[in-house]
């Protein structure tokens, strides 16, 4: 056995500093590695190759990987990058991508906020005063109460007090300082579901070739301007590097290497059209759904659904992602719709109608799992839920009319009616933005605001998500979702669930 290192990730500006007459470009691993099966040379010779004509390896790469769809010769390109300035809403799009991808985001638990937000350019100068009016009062809020949540988690957890006074004494610096840091940790966590969902954030993002190109066909035709301004940023400042390996991306640089136009229509239009489609529908039939119904257990929030029926799990998610339906109803028209063939066969066709050779089925044709659930969650909420991206996890527009979530320890300090007030005007400005800015208004909602989320999970990854999630250490609003769906799970499949729970739970669980 031989193993050789053959590239890692280092930073642009040691790159930049190469002799001006080197092309430093992932795309020679891509195109080396693409030539393995077919080329009886060791592997270290092609990369050689590779790397003295670059040139040649695009035209390889563009060959292999679009001309004859193997497209997973493209993930062994990673890029990394930088992004700054960009909402919590925008981070959600980005980060809906699963497979070769990775996201560390600044953390609203762990650092102090400043009030820094994004201005959406969706918005008329007269709306913008409004939105900026509503932000700062939205951060009033966190900034005014930060302390009293951090002195409330200092008495609630005498223990953890006790810790954080004695490390403090010894002469432990406040960021080495754990106990500090988790009790105002929790006070942090706590204020900002006062905060905007345009609220800047920053993150380290790492996708390879393929992963990267798919991001940016999709948020190229995003409801948010923000994200197709990201989408176009992503593209700039990689289309020099690895031109060859996001062609997908460049419907111009497409028609030049293959003579033919680049079908775009799946991103442009498939989900747009699914949502006017979704909705002619639930008009049509409307009073007209059926009792049909699978089996559905409740635990508050959550919903466990029973249902082995493929076809119907397939249209009821893609009706559930594309209207703001509960589950019940979302089942009830699906059954209508599949009760006869003619019907049923046009909405699967209406479903796929603009995908093309390079494209993915929609994501709602994995919502076929044998467990599946409805949460209703907050924006703080989903904001850590969306790290499951093994899950399927299929997310409705946030619904003010879901209500909110309030930490116990915002009421613990006589708050809760401050909040609300803060959501409540967040609220109003949002239902006068919706008629005007669609998606964009959800800007004004907050981190407490909720949506209807669908998950299907099988089980090795709901013990993952338990696991993390039940933990000691998980974020409460997250560990009280994650503990109502094992507990459903359990009722269900009490022997395959039995040593499910937090980490550290595991060692009683197993002697019990």
């Amino acid at each position: 056995m031989k193993v050789t290192l053959a590239g890692f990730n280092i930073d642009k500006n040691l790159i930049d500093k190469l002799p001006e007459d080197t092309i430093a470009t992932p795309e020679t691993i891509s195109a080396a590695y693409a030539r393995i099966s077919r080329d009886p040379r060791d592997v270290p010779e092609l990369r050689a190759e590779a790397r003295e004509q670059v040139k040649k390896a695009r035209r390889s790469n563009q060959a292999i990987v679009f001309g004859m769809s193997h497209h997973s010769v493209a993930e062994h390109a990673y890029f990394n990058f930088d992004i700054l300035q960009i909402s919590r809403l925008a981070l959600e799009e980005l980060e809906a991508r699963r497979i070769g991808a990775a996201y560390t985001e600044k953390s609203q638990r762990y650092i102090t906020l400043q009030g820094d937000y994004i201005v959406p350019k969706e918005f008329s100068e007269e709306d913008v005063k409004k939105f900026r009016e509503l932000v700062k009062f939205q951060n009033d809020f966190y900034l005014r109460n930060l302390q009293k949540l951090t002195d409330h988690q200092f008495a609630s957890n005498p223990d953890l007090a006790k810790q954080a006074d004695e490390a403090a004494t010894k002469g432990t610096s406040d960021k080495m300082n754990r106990a500090k840091n988790t009790l105002e940790g929790w006070a942090k966590e706590d204020a900002r579901y006062a905060l905007s969902l345009a609220t800047q954030a920053q993150l380290g993002l790492s996708f390879n070739a393929r992963t990267l190109e798919h991001a940016i066909r999709t948020m190229r035709y995003s409801e948010l301007a923000e994200c197709r301004e990201l989408a176009q940023k992503l593209f700039e400042v990689t289309k020099e590097v690895a031109p060859s390996l996001i062609i997908l991306s460049d419907p111009d640089e497409f028609q030049k290497a293959f003579k033919t136009e680049l079908e775009d229509d799946n991103f442009k239009l498939t989900r747009s059209n699914l949502k006017e489609y979704v909705g002619s529908i639930i008009k049509k039939y409307h009073g007209k759904l059926s009792e049909d119904l699978p089996e559905i257990i409740e635990e508050e929030h959550e919903k466990l659904i029973l249902e082995s029926n493929v076809d119907r799990n397939i249209a009821t998610a893609i009706i559930h992602n594309n209207s703001k339906l509960p589950i019940e109803d979302a089942f009830r028209l699906a059954s209508i719709i599949l009760s006869d063939e003619n019907s049923g066969k046009e909405f699967f066709e209406e479903a796929l109608k603009y995908i093309s050779a390079f494209d993915s089925i929609p994501r709602e044709f994995e919502f076929t799992g044998d467990l599946k659930f409805e949460l209703v969650v907050s924006a703080s909420n989903f904001a850590q839920l969306k790290r499951h991206r093994l899950m399927t996890l299929l997310a409705q527009d946030y619904d003010p009319t879901l209500g909110i979530t309030i930490p116990s320890s915002i009421k613990a300090i006589g708050m809760e009616n401050d909040l609300r007030e803060v959501c409540r005007r967040s609220e109003k400005l949002f239902y006068e933005f919706l008629p005007k800015y669609g998606k964009a208004a959800e800007y004004c909602l907050t981190n407490a605001h909720r949506r209807r989320v669908l998950i299907a999970a099988n089980p090795r990854e709901l013990y993952h998500f338990s696991r993390l999630r039940e933990d000691e250490h998980a974020q409460w609003d997250i560990k009280e979702t994650a503990g109502r769906m094992l507990k459903l799970a359990k009722q269900v499949a009490p022997h395959s669930f039995f040593l499910s729970g937090g980490k550290d739970q595991f060692e009683k669980l197993r002697k019990e």
